[in-house]
């Protein structure tokens, strides 16, 4: 494990603290998170490749979108649109991607 420093704004340290339980858990925190962005980043390159590869019919392409939706998912990240799942036209009062 490696120490390192970083330069916050007082407002983002103060919900990272508060988000981890405390100052001592902080490093945890941070590093977990950056894991999960790490990951994220990787599906995105996996999704992108994907796309660019495989043409994906737009009833699979609606599913999809769907289920992502329902999951909460459709709007993390850009992962929809990335994926090209992302529907065209606005659902719910809200606009697509």
């Amino acid at each position: 494990m490696k120490r390192i420093t970083v330069s916050l704004p007082d407002e983002l340290v103060e919900k990272i603290k508060r988000a981890a339980g405390g100052e001592r858990r902080v490093s945890s925190y941070v590093a977990t998170a950056l894991e999960d962005y790490q990951e994220r980043e990787n599906l995105d390159d996996i999704l992108a490749a994907w796309r660019a590869e495989t043409p994906v019919p737009e009833e699979v392409r609606r599913q999809a979108e769907a289920e992502l939706d329902q999951a909460g998912l459709a709007d993390q990240a850009g992962l929809a649109d990335q994926a090209g799942l992302a529907d065209q036209a606005p659902r719910s009062g809200r606009m697509a991607g």
